[in-house]
């Protein structure tokens, strides 16, 4: 499946700004040590080839994936770990648009976006999301 196509925008002067993906498509980021398979640090590479993967993980990025929705692997791995993780990911079976490396590590993120950011913190289990109010930060008008 390929992305797909984005719509674009305009300001309101006319002048094309970043664009978008259509209405009801969501672009999932998600981690992959601790959040789809066992939490493997980088400093033990070996370990990346066999870990286990987490079945529900895998069943509802697929799905998302079947569904139209774009996922994109988002990790704290390295460029010199890209070549055993995207194997492992093949190998189990997950299906997905990209990769992006080299995520700050430490956790505590903050995401500042001129778009609109959702984020949900894993916390043991992939299940269907559902929604709920939060405190959150924001910029002060």
């Amino acid at each position: 499946m390929s992305n797909p196509a984005l719509k674009d925008l305009y300001d309101a002067d006319g002048n094309l700004i970043s664009p978008i993906l259509p209405e009801g498509v969501k672009n999932y980021l998600i981690d992959i040590d601790g959040t789809i398979c066992d939490d493997i640090p980088n400093e033990e590479p070996e370990r990346m080839a066999t870990c286990d993967f987490y079945p529900d993980a895998r069943e509802t990025i697929n799905r998302w994936y079947d569904e139209g929705h774009i996922i994109t692997f988002f990790t704290s791995r390295t460029d010199e770990h890209r070549e055993i993780t995207e194997r492992w990911l093949r190998k189990n079976g997950f299906k997905y648009h990209g990769i992006l490396l080299n995520k700050p590590r430490g956790g505590n993120y903050h995401w500042i976006d001129n778009h609109l950011v959702k984020a949900t913190r894993y916390k043991g289990k992939f299940t269907d999301l559902v929604k709920k109010l939060v405190e959150i930060e924001v910029f002060e008008h």
